[in-house]
């Protein structure tokens, strides 16, 4: 063959097919961006609508409006009884755990029952990132919504004291936003995980609530060292100027501040990372239209 006839033989590129619409693009190993978008606003909406958006509320204001009911009948006013037993034992021991509970136990859960998962699953999203956007967008729409109402009864209990003027507010408002978020965190990291393990995950959470961090954490013991709520206290006291008295804390064998919140932060992700990886090894029966 002659070496014109060889180059008249190749392809001109006008001649070259073109590329084929169905041929599959390349990923790059990335996520997409907006498929993650779509995991956060399916699980914040999902909050934020219908009975469980009612239901949190009703959680988060009831200390507000028991704080009010106090100050209207109470005859020897307490400002400072009164947010100890409200704001700092039962939003923090009671209503911030059980909010966390009733949104994390069925955090997968609900995505079987509303035919979500699948839609999920086919994302270009690897699986245990759809759990941690999942976890984590709903820690923080409910930490949002617990750290308003905190602050509003915070406020109700002390708003008209000598020296708790809109300063003090502000400035006791962030510490406060900094332990409920805390708090949140690891409450929906531990109950994240149990709902991924066990279908009676509101029974178990119930009884931890009861027993771990209603009665262990105020026993002056070693075992209240394993609390999340022993290690929230030790950061109100050094946060809020707490007395340690009051929680029965000795600051001379209580760990510092900076190790409690080691504590809680690594607390979260390494619960965070199990249930990540739970999700990603296990299989899911997921409803489809025609109810199979």
């Amino acid at each position: 063959m002659s070496r014109d006839a060889a180059v008249s033989s190749s392809p001109s590129p006008a001649s070259a097919p073109a590329p084929s619409p169905d041929r599959p693009l390349s990923f790059s190993g990335w996520p997409s961006l907006s498929a993650l978008a779509t995991v956060l606003g399916i699980t914040a909406s999902r909050l934020l609508r219908g009975r469980r958006l009612w239901l949190f509320l009703l959680l988060f204001a009831a200390p507000a409006a028991l704080v009010l009911t106090i100050r209207r009948y109470d005859n020897v006013y307490d400002a400072a009884n009164t947010e100890h037993v409200v704001v700092l034992v039962l939003f923090f021991q009671a209503v911030i755990p059980l909010s966390a509970l009733l949104f994390a136990a069925s955090l997968i859960q609900d995505d079987v029952e509303e035919q979500t998962l699948t839609y999920f699953l086919i994302r270009p999203i690897p699986r245990w990132m759809i759990y941690a956007v999942k976890a984590l967008g709903g820690a923080l729409v409910t930490s949002v919504l617990a750290s308003a109402f905190a602050v509003l009864a915070m406020a109700s209990a002390r708003w008209g004291e000598p020296g708790h003027d809109i300063n003090w507010l502000i400035q006791r408002a962030g510490y406060v936003a900094g332990l409920v978020s805390l708090a949140v965190l690891v409450y929906v990291a531990i109950f994240g995980c149990l709902g991924l393990v066990t279908k009676r995950a509101l029974v178990v959470g119930v009884g931890y609530i009861l027993v771990f961090e209603g009665i262990l954490a105020n026993i002056p013991f070693l075992l209240r060292y394993g609390t999340i709520m022993y290690h929230l206290r030790v950061l109100s006291v050094a946060w809020l100027g707490l007395d340690p008295s009051d929680w029965s804390i000795d600051l001379a064998d209580a760990p510092s501040p900076t190790t409690s919140l080691q504590i809680l932060l690594g607390a979260a992700a390494l619960l965070l990372a199990l249930g990540a990886w739970i999700f990603s090894a296990r299989e899911f029966r997921v409803k489809t239209p025609e109810g199979n």
